[in-house]
Parts: C-alpha cells; structure tokens; sequence
C-alpha cells in the first residue's frame, strides 16, 4: 500500500509535482472523491489509471483552459463551467478536441482519453489543485467513486499510486454530476456531487436587462424579449426555461416590489407582451454573476455597469447597437411609451440572432 502524506501546501505540492514529472500517479482529494492522477506529458503513467475501472479526464487549470481543449465548445456546457467554477462536474464533448491541445499530447496518451469520440475534462476542486495549477502541467486523472478520505482511496488504489495526499474528507463524498454536450445544449447523464436543480439553473442563459427604477425600459425589454424568444423557439413565454433561456430586468436604483408603470403595461399588451406581474428588482452582483448577456438602456447604465461589474461576468452593452440611449417615457403620453417600446423592440430584433446562437 502506498505511502500517504498529510496535506501542507507547499510541500506536499512540491513532492507531488515530482512524483508526476517523473512519470508516477498520484491519489488527490476533490471536491467529490479521491482522484488517481497523471501527467498527461507520460504515456505510461496514463496507461496504469486504467487500474482505476472509470473513465479519465483532462484536468482544467482554469475556465479560459475549456477553449484549449474542447475549442468549439459553446452553449450550456460552457455556461455551466463559467457559473459553477471548479466543482463537482466531468464533461464529455466532441467540440472539435482534435484541434485543440488533445493533438500535442504523445501518441500513447491520445487514444486512451477518447471515449466514444468524445473527450472528458474536470475542473477539480481543493487547495492543493489551486498548487498544481502553478505549475501548468497537463494532468489527467480518474475517480475512486468509492474513496471519500486517503485510507479509502490508499485501499482502492493499491500500488498503483506513489503517494496518497491526505487532505481530509471529501466535501461530498459522492461522485462528480457527468454532463455531455450536444451541439449547444448540454444533458445530465450521471446524478452527482451537483443537483439535478442546480445544474438546470446554471446551464440557463440569462438575459439581463438593466435601467433606473425598473418600472419602464427594462421591464418593456424583459417582456418583448421573452416574447419574440419564445415566438421563435416555438414556446408559451412561461416554457422559456426549457429551452435553456431565462429573461430578467433590474434597475440600478430600483425600489423593491415596484408594479411596472401602467403606461409600460398597456404597451406591452398591445405588442403582445405581459407586464402584469411585474415586480421592480434592484440589481445586484449575484444577477450580474449569473447573467451570460447584460443591456443596459443608456450609457450612463452602461458605464455605471463597467465601474461595478466583478470580474469574470459578462461584459455589460448598450442594448442598441448604435450605441444610442434608450429614451425614458415615465411621466410622458402613452405615445412616449409606444415610442420607447418600438425602439426597444428594433434593438432586439437586431440583438435576437446572437441570442439565439449562444
């Protein structure tokens, strides 16, 4: 049975980082279970995960690293890996990863990591994985569904492994969610470390639609975007979510529970839109996070967005593409109103192709 070493930083990273570049695997904790790994840079060192009776994957570094393996990945898989960061989750895609970094790997560890024409990636997560990743070594690794601390995984890995890094209990204790990509929709194939529920949530893409008070311009394109979406897609507005789309408004000085403005709401009924059941929301960092497209009516919206977005969201835009302000009925006619809707609903026709692509 292999030795095991207890998790410190440094040292156990450097002392794994040897082991892999001279050809040895490793048991590592994550997120789910024990994980026995290789460097993808040994074909022998691939060759003996096949000890371990699951399918390997390619380990992530980070998520700009989903593009140099699987570079024609799109869609809900790609949201997925944005949204959830490292976590409980293997992908299994075509994605054209024979013209990715698949092609540089030697000629013995490239027809192992195919299953099915497919290739599976992992972006695992633990303190030590954050190590590795330092070292930009292309790793590879295989589950031990059954090992949930380093006694378990020194069992079920045997001599196969030259050390077990013992980095405490695994956080669930359960094997990763398994999702395949199919085009631009991703399915869930295996229940896992991550819920049916959530996983559903994170592979929407959302639309978020931002304004001042959330009462008049962005409710008016959340609800005409929801309707030429779901008139597109072939769907009642409220089954948006079963074609992966979510709709969504807030204002950056919303009051909460707010009923959009009554003129707003008899526009959009005479566009064939529902405001009824609007309710005022106020923006926050959680709905600018989740968000894979964010418009804002004005360039004020728009700057203001710049200056607060975190990193890592979707770059906020203007919804007109001309780069021209969505103008503000409230107080105005009811022709105001039908004048901001009509230049609301040009800007997503214009914008509603690209949507539908993502």
């Amino acid at each position: 049975m292999s030795a095991i070493i207890s998790w410190q930083p440094n040292e156990s990273s450097d002392q794994v980082l040897r082991h892999l570049a001279n050809g040895d695997c490793v048991a590592l904790p994550t997120e789910s279970t024990y994980e026995v790994v290789a460097s993808a840079l040994h074909p022998a060192a691939v060759a003996r995960l096949r000890c371990v009776d699951a399918a390997p994957a390619i380990v992530l570094n980070d998520y700009a690293a989903l593009v140099d393996w699987l570079p024609l990945l799109r869609g809900a898989a790609a949201r997925l890996f944005r949204k959830l960061g490292p976590g409980p989750v293997v992908l299994s895609a075509d994605a054209g990863f024979r013209s990715g970094l698949w092609a540089r790997l030697p000629d013995g560890v490239r027809a192992p990591l195919v299953q099915e024409g497919r290739l599976a990636v992992r972006w695992p997560a633990h303190p030590i994985w954050d190590k590795l990743r330092q070292a930009n070594l292309p790793l590879v690794s295989v589950p031990l569904h059954i090992a949930k601390i380093a006694a378990e995984a020194a069992q079920c890995a045997g001599d196969a492994v030259a050390c077990i890094v013992d980095g405490g209990p695994s956080e669930f204790g359960i094997p990763a969610t398994v999702v395949r990509a199919e085009g631009r929709q991703c399915r869930l194939t295996r229940e896992g470390g991550l819920p049916r529920e959530l996983f559903e949530r994170l592979v929407l893409c959302r639309v978020l639609f931002i304004c001042t008070g959330n009462t008049c311009r962005s409710p008016l394109a959340q609800a005409l975007c929801t309707k030429l979406l779901a008139d597109r897609l072939g769907c009642a507005p409220r089954d948006l979510s079963q074609h992966d789309f979510l709709v969504q408004s807030a204002g950056l000085a919303a009051m909460m529970g707010g009923d959009a403005s009554p003129a707003a709401v008899d526009v959009a009924k005479e566009l064939g839109a529902d405001l009824s059941e609007h309710k005022s929301t106020m923006a926050t960092m959680e709905l600018l996070r989740w968000a894979d497209y964010v418009f804002s009516m004005t360039s004020s919206h728009w700057y203001t967005l710049l200056s607060v977005a975190p990193a890592g969201v979707a770059e906020p835009r203007m919804l007109s593409p001309q780069f021209q302000d969505i103008s503000d009925p409230i107080g105005g006619e009811l022709a105001d109103y039908r004048t901001c809707a009509q230049q609301i609903l040009e800007c997503l026709e214009q914008r509603l192709p690209e949507l539908l692509e993502s």
